[in-house]
């Protein structure tokens, strides 16, 4: 399914190449009348010499920069903003981030089909991709389970178990090794909302009013393929596994990736929406890989010198 924005970008950069163009052949039609003083009727009454002079070259010195710019964010680079909390600690609510299109290969942008590979996304990567079940809905997760791995989910202790390469129980002695450090309290807070003593909402925060119910959190940090980044536990919540994906026959909290296919987690494991409860992330849905964190507003914060968190800035792992 194509993009609507890629699709709309695609569109504007044609429309504007095609009035460039149109212009450059307009500049050798007024050259060549200039040079050979060619006689047009009524032309002067017609049209504003000036005026047409004037957009000429704005057309001309814009068009071909704003072109380049909109061919970059359609294939190279696109900003990316943050609207939920499931990829805390490492990501924040109001995180703005640049998303390396060609990180992985050079995409088609119609039919998101690779034209070349440099190489496949990888355990451990930020990705951002178009979310299954509504295209025009972006999510961004880590990838915990490249095609051929079986996950094995314990939602009890909240750890992973890998199996590259599974075949029909023959590897399951072939174990990717993560290690996980103790646990310890986090910054992080699970707020409540109530209305009429009823739970109306939640949502996770460092910054917290004196009035508010929440529940302390838990980190620990997660070392996967040479990466080590921290995830967020919620000790006083368990997994609805009720509602997990079920693969064909396999065992609740297991999953076997398919070929051309990617499990992604969220850091915040007890508030993400993710692979868990919908399944895999097709290839084709993929956008890119989330490289650079380049501005962090936070938004509940009333006070416009603590808004800017210029201490966030910098390269993401």
């Amino acid at each position: 399914m194509i993009s609507n924005v890629n699709k709309l970008l695609f569109i504007i950069i044609i429309a504007i190449f095609l009035i460039w163009i149109f212009n450059y052949i307009l500049i050798k039609l007024n050259q060549k009348y200039l040079n050979n003083k060619i006689e047009i009727n009524n032309y002067s009454k017609i049209i504003n010499i000036n005026v047409i002079n004037y957009i000429s070259r704005f057309i001309s010195s814009t068009f071909p920069t704003l072109i380049v710019l909109l061919l970059i964010r359609l294939i190279l680079i696109e900003p990316f903003k943050i609207l939920s909390g499931s990829m805390i600690p490492t990501l924040l609510q109001g995180d703005f981030v640049f998303v390396e299109k060609i990180s992985y290969g050079i995409k088609n942008p119609i039919s998101n089909n690779y034209f070349i590979r440099f190489n496949t996304p990888n355990r451990g990567d930020l990705i951002v991709f178009n979310y299954p079940n509504d295209k025009s809905t972006k999510y961004i997760k880590r990838i915990i389970g490249i095609p051929g791995d079986k996950i094995i989910y314990n939602y009890i202790n909240k750890e992973i178990s890998i199996y590259p390469n599974y075949n029909n129980n023959k590897l399951l002695n072939n174990r990717i090794i993560i290690k996980y450090s103790d646990l310890i309290f986090s910054n992080f807070k699970q707020v409540f909302c109530f209305k009429n003593n009823q739970i109306i909402d939640y949502y996770t925060t460092n910054n917290l009013n004196k009035q508010e119910h929440y529940i302390k959190l838990l980190e620990k940090k997660e070392s996967l393929s040479k990466l080590s980044y921290n995830v967020l536990i919620n000790p006083e919540q368990y997994d609805q596994i009720d509602y997990y994906f079920k693969q064909n026959e396999n065992n609740i909290s297991e999953w076997i990736v398919p070929s051309n296919n990617y499990f992604v987690m969220g850091d915040n494991r007890d508030n993400s929406f993710d692979s868990r409860y919908w399944g895999f992330v097709s290839e084709k849905d993929i956008i890119g890989k989330a490289v650079f964190l380049w501005f962090s507003l936070n938004e509940h914060n009333n006070n416009i010198f603590d808004k800017i968190r210029l201490d966030r800035l910098g390269i993401l792992k």
